[in-house]
């Protein structure tokens, strides 16, 4: 509300108040209503669009986690089945292993067991068979030299009849270079006990360059070679150690059986 007026009378010396009517005083509590009015309206407004703003933003956000967890969980459940497929291949695998191994075993049963019988089978056709080894070799020499040479050793070194039939004596491996070495001869008897009879009379060759073994096998000659170095170690603690085929026998010496 404006200050009253104030004037003075010139005459009397009196101040003099312009009065002011209610309707007056009314418009301007009108006024200024009006314009309150108008501001809270905008402030309103303003608070109204900021609020708006805000929810905005906040629905904008959520939408977009939403969006966000939903491919997650799609990721998720994507993720779940190949597990679930690979769970189910590597099951199928796995029994398919089990089986190919169980194959395989059996397979493996049988092949040793083949290979058993022909070991024996081999062994078999070695049975009449020894290895004569350091008689001299001569450039082209032929079967039947190298037999005549066999039977001249049979008799003149131990001490047996030339009734002893030879099946068959041939050179066996390749020659040596310029010959410095003869090649091993192996020899089959008719008879296994013609056989038997050579090997016992083999130690009558001591002190020779002949020597005469059992004919062995490969596998039971690779098993020998494997066995050596137990029988020199025995050997060296006393005791009485030898091969028999493809085993080592090992006896405490004669002193501690006493």
């Amino acid at each position: 509300m404006p200050p009253k007026k104030v004037q003075m009378d010139s005459k009397e010396g009196k101040p003099e108040e312009d009065l002011v009517s209610l309707a007056q005083v009314t418009e301007l509590l009108n006024q200024q209503k009006d314009m309150f009015t108008a501001l809270l309206q905008q402030q309103q407004e303003n608070f109204r669009g900021f609020v708006k703003m805000i929810m905005d933003s906040t629905n904008t956000r959520l939408d977009a986690i939403t969006r966000e967890v939903q491919e997650i969980r799609s990721s998720i459940q994507f993720t779940q089945k190949d597990t679930d497929d690979m769970k189910t291949q590597n099951v199928k695998q796995s029994v398919h292993c089990k089986s190919m191994q169980a194959d395989i075993l059996r397979n493996s049963d049988g092949l040793s067991a083949v290979t058993d019988k022909m070991e024996y089978a081999e062994g078999q056709s070695r049975r009449s068979n020894v290895v004569l080894d350091g008689i001299g070799e001569e450039p082209g020499e032929t079967w039947a030299q190298t037999e005549e040479k066999v039977k001249d050793i049979l008799v003149d070194k131990l001490q047996l009849q030339r009734g002893i039939e030879i099946e068959r004596a041939h050179r066996t491996g390749k020659p040596a270079a310029n010959n410095t070495r003869p090649r091993p001869i192996v020899v089959k008897f008719l008879r296994f006990k013609d056989r038997s009879a050579v090997l016992e009379r083999a130690k009558n060759l001591r002190g020779t360059n002949i020597y005469i073994n059992e004919d062995y096998t490969e596998a039971v000659r690779m098993k020998r070679k494997e066995l050596l170095p137990k029988l020199w170690e025995a050997r060296e603690r006393g005791e009485i150690a030898f091969l028999r085929h493809d085993k080592l026998i090992i006896r405490p010496p004669q002193h501690s059986r006493t």
